[in-house]
């Protein structure tokens, strides 16, 4: 069984890429979203080719499923500047666009005095040590789960879907099979690997899609222990006409936040 980051990783082909979207890891009708914006971000930093410039923002449209086979990824340099550049990729399958991105990478920047903080303080949990893996996937009876999150193991600390209550859900989360690669690409699909927490305040589960994907890289991985899973918290402010707003964070064991997500998502019945 090929690792996550061997399925996210595109390859060269003349002036394009192209990856095979393995069977196994659907969300309803496609892939799920974390992938196939993996998938971009590698073939966008792969295009751009300078490791000093790391990925600092992602958005993301998916205006359709991607479907498991082969499909194609172009990717154009905006603009490319002495320390931003800007890039964007989109992924095709039958002459059809699937997903859109665009990537923000930069170059760290040093100023004179203190220009850094975090006001956002990481969700309470025990350690994932004291917590035993979570029966959540496509098989568990209690919660039928999209067929990709095989994949991955949770360790839930609150916020389980259908159980009521606030919007709102807590947990440890990592890849079974994550491979080598511990990036912006891995952070894209670990943060968009946990259920959407509105499931937690539904009375029944409902198909959702994702529209709008938007990423914010605050730091790396590195440093961190290579088999410890990521921390996780979503949170839904507000449902409305059919869409929802969530806010999602992964932190590191050492209480670094790692990364921001806010996701559009469509109540599809």
């Amino acid at each position: 069984m090929e690792s996550l980051s061997d399925l996210s990783t595109p390859k060269l082909a003349g002036d394009r890429h192209r990856i095979d979207v393995p069977a196994g890891w659907a969300q309803g009708r496609g892939a799920y979203g974390g992938l196939v914006v993996a998938s971009l971000i590698r073939a966008i930093e792969e295009k751009l080719g300078d490791p000093k410039r790391v990925v600092r923002s992602v958005t993301a449209e998916l205006p359709a499923p991607v479907a498991p086979g082969p499909s194609e990824i172009h990717v154009e340099v905006l603009r490319s500047g002495s320390s931003v550049s800007t890039v964007r990729a989109h992924l095709s399958q039958g002459g059809e666009i699937k997903t859109h991105a665009v990537a923000v990478l930069a170059a760290t920047r040093r100023g004179e005095g203190p220009v850094a903080w975090i006001d956002i303080k990481p969700p309470e949990a025990p350690s994932w040590r004291t917590l035993e893996p979570s029966k959540i996937g496509p098989t568990e009876a209690s919660f039928t789960a999209p067929e990709f999150t095989q994949h991955f193991e949770y360790r839930v600390v609150s916020g389980l879907p259908l159980s009521g209550g606030p919007a709102s859900t807590v947990g440890w989360i990592r890849p079974r099979l994550p491979g080598g690669a511990r990036d912006a690409a891995h952070v894209a699909a670990v943060i968009d690997a946990w259920w959407p927490a509105a499931l937690v305040k539904f009375s029944q589960a409902r198909p959702l899609a994702t529209i709008v994907y938007t990423l914010d890289i605050v730091a790396g991985l590195d440093g961190l222990d290579p088999e410890a899973p990521l921390l996780y918290r979503g949170t839904v402010p507000v449902c409305a006409d059919g869409y929802f707003l969530e806010t999602r964070e992964l932190w590191g064991e050492d209480g670094r936040l790692v990364a921001l997500n806010q996701q559009t998502f469509a109540v599809i019945a």
